[in-house]
C-alpha cells in the first residue's frame, strides 16, 4: 500500500498541505491547458452531431468532416469559440474540482461506514456536476452556436446579443435539463471510477519497487502521477462519455432550438441542415425513430476521443500543478 503520508490525489485529504486558493489554481490551469488541446475535436464532435443524415442516408464521417472545415474554413475553423471554450472550460473545471473538494471534505467531517465512502463520493460527483452544468448553460450555448456561425455569434457580447435576440433569456438555458440529468452521473462516474483507478496505479507501480532502486516515496513522483493519471483518466473518460452519451447529443441538438440562420452570414456546408430539438424526451425518441437505437450515439467515436483527451489532460495537468504547488 502507498504510504498515508502522502495526500490523496483527487478530493478531499487531511493530510493535504494544499490551500482551497491553490487548489482553485490548479483546477484553472488544468481547465485552461484542456481546452487548447481538445478544442479541434470538441468542434468535429458538435458539427457531427447536429448534421442531419445526407439524402443517400449517410452523414459525414470523421475524416471527411475534417476534410470539409479545412477546405471550406481553413485550420482556424478548428479552435472557432476557443475564448469562449476557455472560460467555460477553465469555469466548469474550477467549479467541479472546488465542489467536489467541499463536498468530499465535508462527509469526511462525518463517521462514515468505509463501505459507503464510494457512494458518498460518487454523490459529491453528482452535486459538482449539477452546480457546473448551471454555471456554466449561457457561456456553453453561445460558445456552440459559435462553433457553428461564427460571423454571426462572434465574441461574447456579440453572441450574447444574438443568443437573446433568438429566444429571450430562456435561449440561454436552452439544453439546461439535460446538461444537468448528463453532467450530474458524468461527472459523478468520473470521478468515482478516477479515484478507483489511480490509488490502484500507483499501488501497482509501488509493488514494483520492491525490484527497483528508487524507494517507496517515488510511487508519489511526477513520471508517476502523470502515468497513473493519464491511465485512469483515460478509462474514466470511457466509461462516463459512453454511459451518459445520449444526452449529451440530445443536449447539444437543444442548445439550437431556437437558432435561426440569416443570409447575411454564410454558413459552412458542415454548419448548414442542422436537427433542432424543443423537447428532451422528444428528441431522444425522434432520434431512435428516424435514426434508429444507434442514432442516439451519432458522433460517440470523436466523442471517446475527445473524453480520453480531456480527462487525460485535465487531470494529469490538475496533478502535476498540485505537485508543483505542494513543493
Amino acid at each position: 500500500m502507498i504510504s498515508s503520508k502522502h495526500p490523496k490525489m483527487v478530493g478531499y485529504s487531511q493530510e493535504d498541505s494544499l490551500s482551497h486558493s491553490q487548489k482553485l489554481i490548479a483546477g484553472s490551469v488544468s481547465g485552461l491547458v484542456t481546452r487548447f488541446v481538445i478544442q479541434p475535436l470538441d468542434v468535429l464532435k458538435l458539427r457531427t452531431q447536429l448534421q442531419k443524415k445526407m439524402p443517400e442516408g449517410k452523414s459525414l464521417n470523421l475524416h471527411s468532416m475534417t476534410k470539409k472545415i479545412l477546405t471550406e474554413e481553413g485550420i482556424t475553423a478548428f479552435w472557432q469559440g476557443h475564448v469562449l471554450g476557455q472560460a467555460h472550460s477553465i469555469l466548469s473545471s474550477t467549479s467541479q474540482f472546488f465542489v467536489y473538494e467541499m463536498t468530499t471534505k465535508l462527509i469526511s467531517s462525518y463517521p462514515v461506514d468505509p463501505k459507503y465512502k464510494s457512494v458518498l463520493e460518487f454523490m459529491c460527483g453528482i452535486t459538482a456536476g449539477f452546480c457546473c452544468a448551471t454555471l456554466t448553460i449561457p457561456l456553453e450555448v453561445i460558445r456552440v452556436r459559435q462553433a457553428l456561425v461564427k460571423q454571426q455569434y462572434g465574441g461574447l457580447l456579440n453572441g450574447a446579443k444574438a443568443v437573446y435576440a433568438s429566444g429571450g433569456v430562456m435561449a440561454f438555458f436552452e439544453g439546461w435539463t439535460a446538461s444537468v440529468l448528463m453532467l450530474g452521473p458524468q461527472v459523478g462516474i468520473t470521478f468515482s471510477v478516477f479515484s478507483l483507478m489511480q490509488p490502484m496505479i500507483l499501488s501497482y507501480l509501488y509493488k514494483c519497487n520492491s525490484d527497483c532502486d528508487h524507494p517507496k516515496t517515488s510511487a508519489h513522483k511526477p513520471e508517476h502521477l502523470v502515468l497513473a493519471s493519464s491511465i485512469a483518466g483515460s478509462i474514466s473518460g470511457i466509461v462516463s462519455k459512453t454511459t451518459t452519451y445520449p444526452l449529451d447529443l440530445a443536449k447539444r441538438r437543444l442548445q439550437i432550438a431556437s437558432h435561426k440562420p440569416l443570409e447575411r452570414f454564410q454558413a459552412p456546408t458542415t454548419s448548414r441542415n442542422l436537427i433542432k430539438c424543443t423537447e428532451l424526451i422528444k428528441c431522444l425518441t425522434d432520434t431512435v425513430k428516424i435514426e434508429g437505437f444507434f442514432g442516439l450515439y451519432r458522433g460517440l467515436l470523436v466523442t471517446v476521443y475527445k473524453a480520453q483527451a480531456t480527462n487525460v489532460v485535465l487531470f494529469t495537468t490538475y496533478e502535476f500543478v498540485c505537485f508543483l504547488l505542494r513543493k
